[in-house]
């Protein structure tokens, strides 16, 4: 049994852990998205891309106390690990189901792990015996997140001073996608998941004390398209093009930290690879001229810890 740090649990302030900032294109610098958030004796994680559970258990994050898993679309740079993630947690002491919350759809995804990951639950069941890994803990439940309203956003779960919002972003063709509020005591987290900007990405976003955004590089990609072009790789050009019509660029995303009133701006789902500090500079080209608070470049295992203000 690794020695999980349980006392994370414990303390009374609101702590993200950034476990993968990067996107779709594998690197060695950043692997797929996926934050992790403590509070009110909750741990759950937000999108868990390929990889990025393994990260997250040799951060020593309480495994045996994971208790949600939302997801923001069904990509499958935000939803690889889900099947790890639930089955090691499980194997690691969890006692209770985890809950994947997710637009509609989630039901679909998480049967679909539930199916490829069944003869693996009974080997271990099997194996290790039913008192220690508790059968009615290895199968999770799906939430769907459901709006009445699409400019307005909803409750996904809440825990004393703990509440969790979900709100609609515009990742067409990917549809229903969302984006998340997470506030606790005085503080305000936002986590936009893949977007574009919008004016109602703007309004949830409003006042957050940290905005976990997406952003990608068209520039770069650009540059990247061209060679492709010059060499006949015409599918790559492609798929590279397309999809600068449902991200943001960095400085898009500055313009809704500058807009929402952000205390401090965190990219994620950095794409494509920033393998140098050259490199990064050019990324973030352009957004300390729009947006004149905190901004941090995201990278893997970076923590966050808010103290309540209240």
């Amino acid at each position: 049994m690794m020695a999980y740090n349980l006392k994370l649990i414990e303390a009374d302030d609101l702590k993200v852990f950034l476990i993968g900032s990067g996107g779709p294109m594998n690197n060695d610098v950043r692997i797929a998205p996926c934050i992790a958030v403590i509070a009110e004796g909750e741990y759950f994680l937000v999108d868990v891309g390929p990889g990025t559970y393994r990260v997250a258990d040799v951060m020593r994050l309480p495994a045996p106390r994971l208790s949600k898993i939302l997801l923001t679309h069904f990509h499958s740079d935000h939803i690889g690990d889900l099947g790890e993630a639930n089955m090691m947690s499980w194997a690691m002491g969890r006692e209770k189901v985890i809950e994947i919350y997710g637009p509609e759809g989630v039901e679909k995804v998480v049967n679909g792990f539930i199916m490829a990951y069944e003869l693996d639950t009974g080997y271990r069941i099997a194996h290790h015996g039913a008192e220690t890994l508790l059968p009615e803990a290895s199968t999770p439940i799906s939430r769907t997140i459901k709006f009445d309203d699409p400019g307005e956003r909803v409750v996904v779960f809440e825990k004393n001073e703990l509440k969790v919002y979900a709100f609609v972003v515009d990742h067409s063709p990917v549809k229903p996608a969302v984006g998340y509020r997470i506030e606790h005591k005085g503080n305000v987290v936002v986590i936009t998941g893949d977007t574009v900007k919008t004016d109602n990405l703007i309004k949830h976003c409003k006042d957050a004390d940290i905005l976990f955004t997406e952003a990608i590089s068209f520039d770069m990609l650009n540059n990247m398209i061209e060679g492709f072009k010059r060499n006949n790789l015409t599918r790559l050009a492609k798929i590279m093009t397309d999809v600068q019509d449902y991200h943001m660029q960095p400085i898009d995303a500055a313009e809704v930290a500058k807009e929402a009133g952000i205390k401090k701006l965190v990219y994620v789902h950095v794409t494509p690879a920033l393998p140098n500090e050259a490199v990064e500079k050019r990324y973030l080209q352009g957004v300390s001229d729009i947006f004149d608070g905190a901004v941090i470049l995201g990278k893997d295992r970076m923590k966050f810890r808010l103290k309540p203000k209240h």
